[in-house]
């Protein structure tokens, strides 16, 4: 600041009054709306002061345009007061938000903070999945267990999957405080998908105590999901009794032994192994299983190959490996969307061993039912007819024909179809199947699956469409 203006102000007396025009630029701006909105960051900007501008901001200045200012304008000519504005919150942020994690109807049974890994077959090495608790739940009604992990933070789900009888906890090679096992349907990216899982402990004792707990977790669900399974089993036989579809018994014969090759870990010596496929006939004989167009192999994604394919009964696979995983088998029909998929466990405990897997084919079209017939009569067979005539039957014969329905569906047009896609969406249960592949712009129901509910809005609609009468 100059010494000019540390320098005291004489306020002269007979100072000159204001001029008109001075007067009507020194009244201030009449109030706008756009002062208030300046309040909080809006409005037009603040023009400075013709002071300010020369940099004349001594106290004793500002106090003589003040007073000289109050002198003109009187002691009536007040300034506006500012308008009542209220803002009515967005968000209420005193309301309780209840956040549900579907973990509310279950029991811990076992905790422990690991590290997780996924195996990545494109790239073939393993990425981390996150770090956090990997908790065993019980649920309280079914008593069934499911694995379920959370990253540390974020609390994200990195692995959720029952522990289901077919899997096998293996050693992870050159540690002892880590486990590696598949898991042919894990959940966490909310769609079933087959994983390679990999978990990490902080010592050999924490490693210990998960695989005790696992185990005891996978023979409590053992029980569980063989009754469960067989019940299923039962309800499929009466279903395929009413609605004309077949089980069929399929054989999987595993064969192994030793080669003379390096072996590629220490204390694990290759192997040459062979899976064959058969279908039993009602006698329970091996016949070749020519309902099947196609069997594709999905190996453990560390092989170079691991989806193989083969044409030709009985579909035989071969390969060399030292390692034990679980494959998925999949057998495909002539039918639309006809794919079974059947787990197979492959293991060098015994050097021959079998399994057998009851399979449903749903509806099947003439030529398939000829080719089943090799190895049994059907449902739509006389000697089926007859023995459900002597039966009784029992059950309830349903008021629509699944038919007629699935040729009625065909003749819907775009907007009537994807009404019913919604309907099917908004009505269906956790038995029903359907397949909406999004790159194709397809969608497939399968109509057997569907409550009983739903099948007659369906052929209500169908019927009001008048593409069923």
């Amino acid at each position: 600041m100059s010494d000019t203006e540390n320098k005291p102000v004489e306020v002269k007396p007979e100072a000159p009054a204001a001029t008109e025009e001075t007067k009507s630029e020194e009244k201030p701006a009449a109030f706008s709306s756009s002062s208030v909105f300046s309040m909080f960051g809006g409005g037009a900007k603040k023009e400075k002061k013709e002071d300010e501008e020369r940099g004349d901001n001594s106290g004793s200045a500002k106090a003589q345009r003040d007073a000289a200012a109050a002198a003109e304008k009187g002691e009536d000519d007040e300034a506006p007061e500012s308008e009542d504005v209220h803002f009515e919150p967005v968000i209420h942020l005193t309301e309780k938000v209840e956040t549900k994690t579907n973990e509310e109807s279950e029991e811990q049974v076992f905790k422990m903070r690991a590290k997780l890994f996924k195996f990545v077959k494109e790239s073939s090495e393993w990425k981390e999945r996150g770090t956090g608790d990997v908790r065993l739940l019980k649920h309280f009604e079914n008593g069934k267990t499911r694995l379920v992990m959370r990253r540390d933070k974020t609390l994200k789900v990195c692995a959720n999957h029952y522990i289901v009888p077919e899997m096998k906890l293996s050693p992870n090679v050159g540690s002892d405080r880590s486990w590696v096992w598949n898991a042919a349907a894990d959940v966490s990216e909310g769609e079933p998908e087959a994983v390679t899982l990999a978990i990490r402990f902080a010592n050999s004792d924490n490693a210990n105590a998960f695989k005790d707990a696992f185990i005891k977790a996978q023979k409590e669900n053992e029980a569980l999901f063989k009754a469960a399974e067989e019940a299923a089993e039962k309800e499929a036989e009466e279903d395929a009794e009413e609605e004309k579809d077949e089980l069929r018994k399929i054989k999987v014969v595993t064969e192994q032994h030793n080669i003379n090759k390096p072996a590629a870990q220490e204390g694990y010596p290759m192997k040459e192994w062979t899976v064959e496929l058969y279908i039993l006939d009602q006698d329970g004989k091996e016949r070749p299983a020519r309902c099947f167009t196609k069997v594709t192999y999905n190996l453990h994604p560390s092989f170079a190959n691991p989806i193989q394919t083969f044409n030709d009964p009985p579909f035989k696979c071969t390969n060399e490996g030292w390692g034990e995983f679980e494959m998925t088998i999949d057998m495909y029909t002539t039918e639309k969307g006809g794919k079974i998929s059947i787990a197979h466990d492959l293991n060098f405990q015994q050097s021959e061993y079998e399994n057998i897997h009851t399979v449903t084919f749903r509806n099947p079209s003439q030529a398939l039912q000829q080719l089943l017939r090799e190895t049994g009569p059907l449902p739509s067979d006389e000697e089926r007819k007859q023995k459900k005539a002597v039966d009784g039957g029992s059950k309830k014969k349903r008021p629509y024909d699944i038919e007629r329905m699935a040729d009625g569906l065909t003749k819907l047009n775009e907007d009537d179809l994807l009404q019913v896609i919604q309907m099917i969406h908004d009505h269906k249960d956790d038995n029903t199947y359907i397949q909406n592949n999004l790159d194709a712009g397809e969608f497939s129901v399968d109509l057997y699956t569907l409550p009983d509910n739903l099948m007659k809005m369906l052929w209500d609609f169908l019927i009001k469409a008048n593409v069923v009468s």
